[in-house]
């Protein structure tokens, strides 16, 4: 018994606490119950049950959805269908203790045990997806032996290595060894493996491929995984340390997310050192022996900026050699020499203190050179299949660009202009309200000439008029200023010609015909002359016809 807690406290963490949980994740098992699996669920010192319901418990949450299922190889003519389903549901309906009883060897009608798919279970599995992604996890001792014979097990297990390598939908691969031996009937097995495998039919950024990743190094497994893929996206990070200081204005910090900066000033080049960075290596197990870097800015967006080109950006030093496998290497400074920003122009603008610039802190990793720690792989050298890194799966870096983001934000303050435009805005408004005003209240003053004898001099605006009236008291018409200062007559309706407008021009004189109720028909001369003098007597006089 204590052997059995030994080994079980060895290989698995049972803590049930994560340090990172995605909610609503999709999680499929895959454990492999053929025959050569027999030694893990038939011995009574065997960890393994434990370990694959613990590994369940710890990754799967009450949000998530998760099935499991066993697994060896569909044999229509010995009655073999796989893989077999022991739960789909729920995280909050999972009970992982029921799973107990459920986990058991596989057997065909004629009495014997499976042999082992590894392929059609992904496959299947796969098809079972009901999302758009899931974490497929797959448990074996690695024997891929569909034939059952033993000797098609290494080129079976090839296949399978090349199809988690070329399926461009497969976007993550970590492997986990577990070694534990055990011995039944006489036959030693060495150990399982766990692959942990993100499928998503869309493409993976960086942030979702290192929150995935976070999630399977989080379930519990104390063993190191070996990244199998991929290793050219966030393999070797850069780690900027998180600002406990006071915050200074114009000074770049990291929150623990994202590179920050704020009350930068408009039109004002950036030039700032960011100090205390980290370099890390995902690598595992793999020693980087030398590798070149370089950053940059990239993908930089915002509505209310131009800017030509980003500057350039420099890290101290440029060069990483021996970097142990999940090392970190510390002492790591960047230079920003960015040019100066400015925002382009928009009435949304004008109320704003500050806008934005935003974009990402790129690592480029080039030049890699690694070599293979020899001591991690001497410790599951025995485990079968895994004598050394599948050699389809081993880096090759001299002529790839290992890439990794940084999410950077800057807030810069727009300049004393938004003040200048802001007024010249009111300036404006004010313009747009009273000069209409202004022309509509003006008055023009003249002098009204009926018949050569009749005169009268007044002042008008545009919202007045006057009744013209000829000095036997006959309506001639109505007389109105326009915004633009001409004089137009509107013929009353006594005149031959009701309705009809002319525009007055001084000194030129016009004829209007009335006709009376008898049909008798006079003619009336009316001349406009400029006024020389109306007092404001005169003014007060004639505003009764406003």
């Amino acid at each position: 018994m204590k052997k059995f807690f030994i080994i079980l406290i060895s290989t698995l963490s049972i803590g049930f606490s994560l340090s990172y949980a995605q909610s609503q994740n999709e999680h499929i098992f895959l454990i492999d119950n053929s025959g050569s699996m027999s030694g893990y669920y038939r011995e009574a010192n065997s960890a393994f049950k434990i370990f694959c319901k613990a590994m369940i418990k710890n990754a799967v949450k009450q949000d998530d959805y998760a099935s499991v299922y066993l697994f060896t190889k569909t044999d229509s003519k010995r009655a073999l269908t796989s893989p077999k389903n022991i739960f789909s549901g729920n995280g909050k309906e999972l009970v992982v203790d029921q799973l107990t009883d459920k986990l058991t060897l596989m057997r065909a009608n004629d009495g014997g045990f499976g042999t082992t798919d590894l392929i059609e279970a992904l496959d299947k599995s796969i098809a079972k997806i009901k999302g758009q992604s899931a974490v497929i996890w797959l448990i074996t001792d690695n024997i891929n032996d569909n034939s059952g014979s033993g000797d098609s097990s290494y080129f079976n297990t090839l296949e399978y290595y090349k199809r988690l390598r070329n399926d461009e939908n497969i976007r993550k691969v970590l492997l986990y060894p577990i070694p534990e031996k055990i011995v039944e009937a006489g036959y030693e097995s060495n150990g399982y493996v766990v692959y942990g495998i993100v499928y998503s039919k869309n493409e993976l950024y960086q942030t979702q491929l290192e929150d995935y990743d976070k999630l399977m190094r989080g379930i519990g497994i104390k063993q190191k995984p070996i990244t199998l893929k991929p290793l050219d996206i966030g393999t070797i990070v850069l780690i900027p340390k998180i600002t406990q200081s006071k915050i200074v204005p114009g000074k770049l910090y990291y929150d623990g997310k994202v590179l920050r900066g704020f009350d930068f000033q408009e039109s004002e080049k950036i030039k700032e050192t960011f100090s205390d960075l980290s370099l890390k290596s995902n690598l595992f197990p793999y020693i980087i022996r030398s590798a070149k870097l370089n950053v940059k800015l990239d993908d930089f967006k915002s509505s209310d900026y131009s800017v030509k080109t980003l500057g350039s950006q420099t890290i101290t030093p440029s060069t990483v050699s021996n970097v142990s496998p999940e090392g970190e290497v510390k002492g790591f400074s960047v230079l920003f020499d960015m040019p100066e920003i400015s925002p382009t122009f928009s009435f949304n603008t004008i109320f704003k203190e500050d806008f934005t610039v935003g974009g990402n802190l790129v690592l480029e990793v080039t030049n890699v050179d690694i070599l293979l720690d020899e001591n991690y792989i001497n410790s599951f050298k025995q485990l079968f299949a895994l004598q050394t890194i599948p050699e389809i799966f081993k880096p090759v870096l001299k002529d790839k660009k290992i890439v990794t983001y940084i999410p950077l934000e800057i807030r810069i303050k727009y300049g004393a202009w938004r003040l200048f435009v802001l007024i010249g805005l009111i300036i404006l408004l004010v313009a747009l309200l009273f000069v209409p005003a202004i022309l509509l209240l003006k008055k023009k003053c003249f002098t009204i000439v009926v018949n050569d004898r009749e005169e009268q001099s007044l002042c008008l605006n545009s919202l007045s008029s006057f009744s013209v009236y000829s000095g036997d008291s006959v309506n001639l018409g109505a007389l109105k200023k326009t915004v633009g200062g001409a004089f137009r007559f509107s013929y009353s309706k006594f005149t031959t010609s009701p309705g009809k407008i002319i525009t007055l021009v001084e000194g030129l004189p016009v004829t209007i015909e009335t006709e009376d109720d008898n049909f008798r028909k006079s003619s009336y001369t009316l001349l406009l002359k400029k006024s020389e003098n109306v007092s404001p007597s005169e003014e007060s006089e004639i505003s009764q016809y406003h």
